[in-house]
């Protein structure tokens, strides 16, 4: 399943488990920015912040044209101030190392 991304699965778990106002005072920690799809499941699902290590941009140049990763070039904070609602957005952060992570699993695919 392409759409079994973990934050994306998280975000769907987090939503059914719990309500929007103690969702709205979560934090997601993520090695990588979201994708749009994750940004949308995060922010339906009502979660309050989210700090990444890894951009998407970083994430594009690291896997390329893999197949499996197709990329979006599309940063999750602008997907999330198409919303009414706000989430805060941390990131990049410790991005070597969150690269060294990716460079790792991608270059066993």
């Amino acid at each position: 399943d392409r759409t079994a991304h973990a934050e994306r699965l998280l975000a769907t778990r987090a939503g059914k488990a719990y309500d929007l106002d103690f969702l709205a005072g979560c934090t997601m920690y993520t090695s990588a920015e979201p994708c749009a799809m994750c940004s949308g499941a995060i922010y339906w699902a009502g979660i309050g912040r989210v700090v990444f290590g890894l951009s998407e941009r970083q994430m594009k140049q690291l896997t390329g044209d893999h197949v499996e990763n197709p990329t979006l070039d599309l940063p999750c904070h602008i997907v999330f101030a198409a919303g009414q609602r706000p989430t805060e957005v941390v990131g990049p952060m410790l991005a070597e190392e969150a690269a060294k992570l990716h460079e790792e699993y991608w270059s066993r695919r």
